[in-house]
């Protein structure tokens, strides 16, 4: 295995045999638990395909995780000494260096592009670029692969165009690391499909899991949205527009009289949506277009609320009708949520994965892959499941029974004995600790019945994930968790499904207990109804499996995944619902092999393998 650039663990190099014999007949749905080492040993079994004129293209679910495969790739190339050129590609909101100049607060994706647009033509890094980048470009390519950062860098110190360099590097690139929406977005594909020929492709869809997500066709208003638009209307001079606006304004606030906290309900474009809105549609774009200039002109982001309107308003017009479009109305305390809701990725991807050579699709929870394969889209594919890698001396493994998250609110009964089997999990493991709940809402009932100060009191540092922190917040929430393991122990609060139990990362003893309080099945809302009919219709039986079973039991696993992070790290995990005993084909194969059964009560026996305590039967 001449790319593989590490000493092989259990299972790795057939794996990657098995990738290599498995594309031959078609698509691959690989599924291996956390800590594998998916990426090199994908890496490792594509290369030899570069060798014969593809490029491979890594998709991954946001910009910010475009490094992961180039940063295995430096170690490919330095390890085996194999010349193969890779970029990080990212956006224009991160490779803009004009955009950093002009505005002091960090501006969003469409309006780095509406600077782009306005100033292509005088901006000093993009002629920099069209006038130097062809005898300069090996400064970028004779460094090897290439981070974003790298590119930025390099860029920066050149004085030329981060973002139309990179574009410059990718025919030259052999690996490629971008985002999903540059591959599965029809609306997207536009910027690179030029540079990149598909169907010359291998394309590989990192934790594909999160494909069935995709919401395509979106867009969001508030009543914040229309307060913003009136008060545009009346600082631009537009004050015709403000009975059109206000009667908006109203109809989404006798809505949001007639629901309560949290709940929502389908409704109709037409219902909310005023006629003349509608037929001045047009106007409305314009309007917004001038107050965007205007705010450009005097130095400020060009941002328009009447223009946000005008394209949801648009967007509701054109998916009006489609089946697999939802219109959702939500209240969020004193707020009205409208949004436009897209439900079809299995009919939308399903078009995608033919225009590459072929595609790898990975993940820790892809089971069962049929059914993944089913709402990811995907015709015709081989299975590849890497068995249970981990040593079971390093893991442990309950399932509780007599409690259980089931029903619209959890009781305080429920509550208190959460917060007991949660107490006695956290006096015997003894270590960065995390509880992981089904939604916000358990998770507040379990604060209320007193789990930060009980958890206090045994000596830990409680870290809470609320709904509305910002990224900054949640990036302080998230290094002070993980520095307490260095001057004591901590306790992560946050649900599944959250930024925390699915997205982050806690290598070594940064966390090594997690207790699941609940099963994440989504609340019984008109959109969760919603969802599970509209997979009905296509799936008939199985619908309900895909549409609420499934994603429940993946960001279960997901959480799990957090505490082991490689096959020598040593982890206490507890499944705090009895109802996982009837789910345990959705779970990874290390819960379904080794989790132990027992009373809710008993937490404080348990045995962790740091000690010698002896197991629970």
């Amino acid at each position: 295995m001449r790319y593989f650039p590490y000493k092989p663990r259990r299972y790795q190099l057939e794996t990657i045999e098995e990738i290599r014999k498995c594309l031959r007949r078609g698509h691959v749905c690989l599924n291996a638990a956390t800590g594998f080492g998916k990426t090199p040993v994908i890496l490792s079994a594509l290369l030899p395909y570069v060798d014969a004129g593809y490029v491979i293209l890594w998709a991954v679910r946001t910009g910010n995780e475009t490094d992961r495969p180039i940063e295995e790739l430096k170690v490919i190339v330095k390890k085996t000494g194999h010349d193969i050129f890779g970029i990080s590609y990212r956006g224009k909101k991160d490779m803009c260096l004009l955009a950093k100049e002009r505005f002091t607060e960090l501006a969003d994706h469409s309006e780095v592009s509406y600077l782009c647009k306005r100033v292509m033509k005088s901006c000093p890094y993009y002629n920099n670029y069209l006038a130097r980048f062809k005898s300069v470009k090996f400064n970028y390519m004779s460094s090897g692969p290439l981070t974003y950062a790298e590119v930025y860098r390099i860029s920066k110190d050149l004085n030329l165009c981060p973002y139309y360099a990179q574009r410059g590097l990718l025919p030259y690139a052999e690996v490629i690391s971008l985002s999903y929406n540059y591959v599965v977005n029809p609306f997207y594909e536009w910027s690179i499909r030029s540079l990149i020929h598909f169907n010359e492709a291998i394309l590989v869809i990192d934790e594909a899991h999160n494909l069935q997500n995709l919401d395509l066709i979106s867009d969001t208003i508030t009543l914040g949205t229309l307060e913003r638009a009136k008060a545009e209307a009346v600082e631009f001079g537009r004050k015709d527009l403000m009975e059109h606006l206000s009667s908006m304004e109203n109809l989404m606030v006798n809505m949001l009289k007639s629901l309560r906290d949290g709940e929502d309900k389908e409704f109709r474009p037409d219902e909310l949506i005023p006629g003349p809105l509608v037929e001045s549609l047009e106007d409305l774009k314009t309007f917004g277009e001038y107050v965007r200039r205007k705010r450009f002109e005097e130095g400020r982001r060009p941002r328009s609320s009447v223009y946000h309107l005008s394209r949801f308003i648009e967007l509701c017009l054109n998916a009006k009708g489609v089946k697999g479009i939802a219109f959702i109305a939500e209240r969020e305390k004193d707020n009205l949520r409208l949004h436009i809701w897209d439900m079809r990725a299995s009919e939308i991807l399903s078009s995608r994965w033919s225009l590459f050579r072929r595609c790898v699709f990975c993940s820790g929870t892809l089971e069962p892959i049929d059914a993944f394969a089913d709402m990811a889209g995907i015709k015709r594919y081989v299975r590849i499941s890497v068995p249970n890698f981990y040593r079971k001396e390093n893991v442990r493994i309950y399932i509780t029974k007599g409690i259980t998250t089931r029903g619209e609110e959890l009781s305080r009964d429920m509550a208190e004995k959460y917060v007991n089997s949660i107490l006695g999990f956290l006096k015997v493991v003894n270590s960065n600790s995390a509880v992981f709940t089904a939604s916000y809402r358990v998770q507040e009932r379990l604060i209320e019945a007193g789990l930060v100060e009980k958890a206090e009191k045994l000596g830990y540092r409680t870290f809470k994930e609320s709904k509305w922190m910002s990224g900054q917040e949640s990036r302080e929430v998230l290094d002070g968790f993980k520095k307490t393991v260095r001057r004591g122990k901590g306790l992560l609060i946050a649900p599944m499904g959250g930024r925390f139990a699915e997205g982050a990362d806690f290598p070594g003893e940064e966390l090594s207990s997690i207790f699941l309080a609940g099963i994440p099945f989504e609340r019984p809302t008109v959109r969760t109804q919603l969802y599970i009919k509209y997979y009905s219709d296509l799936y008939g039986e199985k619908g309900k499996e895909y549409a609420y079973i499934i994603p429940a039991l993946r960001r279960a696993a997901q959480a799990l995944g957090r505490a082991i992070r490689g096959p020598d790290d040593m982890a206490v995990l507890i499944l705090g619902d009895e109802r996982y005993e009837k789910y345990l084909e959705y779970l990874p194969a290390y819960v379904k092999e080794w989790s132990i059964s027992i009373d809710h009560s008993m937490t404080s026996k348990i045995e962790v393998p740091w000690t010698s305590k002896p197991v629970v039967k």
